[in-house]
């Protein structure tokens, strides 16, 4: 390794083959500082007290409408009861009641009937 780093050192020399001109950087800061287009510095706004308040306004905002929402649901709920599954219970009955009430009439009654009316197919009709 050695021996192949020594033969390109010879071929090529040690010279980095780049040069900086004469007073470069004594210059540098001051050709960049020419190329630099004039900045105009303004004194910043202080913010109002309405731009700094107004996150949490709207997050109480927010919050409100959802306990309003949650509220109005509930004042709904509580007026009926939750009337939905003692309304489909009564149907249920209702429908099964007229059924059998329906076949009662009949002196025989087939099995699928009987499992839509909801009785043991083995039982009297009339108990």
């Amino acid at each position: 390794m050695k021996k192949e780093d020594s033969k390109i050192l010879e071929k090529l020399g040690k010279d980095p083959g780049f040069k900086v001109p004469d007073n470069y950087f004594n210059e540098f800061n001051a050709k960049l500082a020419q190329s630099l287009p004039e900045v105009k510095i303004t004194e910043e706004e202080k913010p109002t007290l309405w731009i700094k308040l107004r996150p949490f306004v709207y997050m109480a905002a927010m919050f409100a409408g959802i306990w309003l929402m949650m509220n109005i649901f509930n004042i709904g709920q509580k007026a009926t009861g939750r009337p939905e599954a003692k309304i489909k219970e009564n149907v249920i009955r209702n429908n099964n009641a007229q059924k059998v009430n329906d076949l009662q009439d009949k002196s025989i009654m087939n099995y699928e009937d009987s499992v839509k009316a909801g009785i043991d197919s083995h039982s009297n009709l009339g108990k």
